[in-house]
């Protein structure tokens, strides 16, 4: 059953580790970086609850059942992309093919973990998930851990000058040994999908159930239909004011951070609006269509105005350690470079340029060439160690995670929590410190440990504190503290890194350690009820 979810990891493994580094190589500035990953946190926003909205009434027999259907479609666009991805001949290219793998990834994520729900009686679901979390681990590991194998395997050298084939029509800094990795990804991507899907049936829902489906969707629009509406009166509107914005302001287009903030908050005053509509107009039957495909951003704005206050807390803290984490993301292969390698921003910048004229047609001279050929080696070594060092990561996570579960029973979960958001946070400010490679794999120990923490202990706390006939919703708004941080990452981290941290990654890394640590401190205040704590030890603070 869980098999699938291990190709749909892959494909996110490969985005937390190798999607930057290309941006890198087609010529994205340091400072370009977190926008060009703004894919991510919108599509998870959008498109998670909305497919889950639509699996929730479709039973199709001929294509599945009500999950499957919609998972394979992710995984199959998803596949496409990874094979795309690689040939990308211009940085404009592979952003776009990022926000459509983003989307099958995002398409298929949603109704794979209901899947699972649906599947599973209660006694069985925490090993249920417990063995979808192996396979989310060893999708993300192996994809690391390829990045590092096949740049120690097929990597050419810097004599072989092949970043300046002159028999190619074209030159592309994207080296090929990336392309292996991309591919390995598609074919476990509809693979292990495929597989999941010819060999776990879905449960058929009962006869009022189906009728209830059906009555529902009398007078529907096919999914697709339905995906593309929602999503064109979403952006439409706030698109199109922040269109005109930047017509009447034509500096807005020279600073795009600043442009898309003000498409977001176009955004926020038009959702509100919609919800209001929705509200105020229960009676006409289209506006309901609309609000029953918006059902599950309409209920999580209610739940959010009655939500405890030990989820605002998480809140706080959420903001901190997954801005950070946008941050290593991004920021952790450029760190490489710098640190371990000793490339420079001049560095870069003189390679872009002497590779700016050799696709222009100048000649290039040999020590020009052998210079480009130098950092595009050494660029590569980056990309491939810090595929090894993310594969040790969730590597360890995989060990540890079950580990860290009589831990917290003993000291109490939030001690534990705490303690973890701390070592990522000292393993984080230790990296651009540390310049032998074999060495860097320390920090990551720790980092998987925080990891782990991360990925189970939370939810194990906001369950005890949520009521538990809301627990699908809430779970969801967890899910919009994780997305909105890296959104506003995005948004905020290039002015800040360009202006206050001189465009250096290094400082970028160090950056996102001291919002770990900030992290831990504002976790203390995760206070759970007397009755609902793990252990005695775990007294109030703050």
């Amino acid at each position: 059953m869980n098999v699938g979810f291990f190709g749909i990891q892959f494909s996110f493994g490969l985005q937390q580790t190798a999607v930057s580094p290309i941006f890198s190589f087609l010529g994205a500035e340091h400072n370009e970086l977190p926008l060009l990953n703004l894919a991510g946190p919108v599509t998870g926003l959008l498109i998670q609850p909305i497919i889950g909205a639509i699996s929730d009434k479709t039973w199709s027999p001929k294509w599945g059942g009500r999950r499957k259907p919609f998972f394979l479609i992710g995984a199959i666009l998803a596949s496409l992309c990874l094979f795309a991805f690689p040939y990308s001949p211009e940085l404009w290219f592979a952003v776009g093919l990022l926000w459509i793998l983003d989307v099958g990834n995002n398409t298929a994520m949603e109704p794979y973990r209901a899947f699972v729900g649906d599947k599973l009686p209660d006694n069985q679901l925490t090993f249920g998930y417990q063995m979808q979390s192996l396979f989310v681990g060893a999708g993300i590991t192996l994809a690391n851990l390829s990045l590092f194998a096949f740049q120690h395997w097929f990597s050419t050298s810097a004599e072989t000058g092949g970043l300046f084939d002159t028999a190619a029509e074209t030159s592309s800094a994207i080296p090929t040994w990336v392309y292996y990795s991309f591919f390995l990804g598609a074919l476990a991507s509809i693979g292990t999908v495929l597989w999941s899907v010819w060999k776990t049936p879905e449960i058929p829902p009962s006869d009022e159930e189906l009728k209830e489906i059906q009555k529902h969707n009398e007078d529907t629009p096919a999914p697709i239909v339905q995906i593309l509406s929602v999503l064109f009166v979403i952006f439409s509107v706030p698109l199109l004011l922040g269109y005109l914005v930047a017509e009447l302001y034509p500096g807005l287009w020279d600073n795009i951070n600043l442009w898309v903030i003000i498409v977001m908050l176009f955004a926020f005053v038009w959702l509100y609006m919609l919800y209001r509509i929705i509200k105020r107009n229960p009676e006409k039957q289209s506006i309901k269509k609309l609000g029953d495909t918006l059902s599950p951003l309409l209920e999580a704005a209610e739940a959010i105005g009655e939500m405890p206050n030990f989820l605002w807390k998480l809140a706080a803290v959420y903001f901190f350690q997954w801005y950070a984490l946008f941050v290593y993301w991004q920021f952790m292969p450029p760190m490489l470079r710098s640190s371990l390698y000793g490339i420079t921003n001049e560095d870069h910048e003189k390679f872009e340029s002497i590779m700016a004229s050799f696709r222009g047609g100048a000649q290039i001279s040999a020590e020009d060439m052998s210079f480009a050929e130098q950092i595009q080696s050494l660029a590569e070594q980056a990309l491939g160690h810090a595929g090894l060092m993310n594969g040790t990561y969730n590597f360890v996570t995989m060990i540890v995670a079950l580990a860290l579960v009589p831990i917290a029973s003993r000291i109490g979960s939030k001690l534990v929590y705490v303690l973890c958001l701390f070592l990522t946070g000292l393993a984080m400010l230790s990296m651009p410190l540390i310049t032998d490679k074999w060495l860097l794999l320390a920090p990551m120990v720790l980092f998987g440990i925080g990891w782990a923490a991360m990925m189970g202990i939370p939810y194990a706390m906001v369950s005890k504190v949520i009521p538990e006939e809301r627990r699908g919703v809430y779970m969801g708004i967890v899910n919009m503290m994780i997305v909105i941080p890296m959104l506003i990452q995005t948004v905020s981290f290039g002015p800040v890194i360009k202006n206050l941290m001189d465009n250096s990654a290094i400082n970028a890394i160090l950056f996102g350690g001291v919002f770990f640590i900030i992290a831990g401190l504002l976790a203390m205040r995760l206070n759970l009820p007397k009755d609902k704590r793990d252990s005695e030890l775990e007294t109030e603070i703050l």
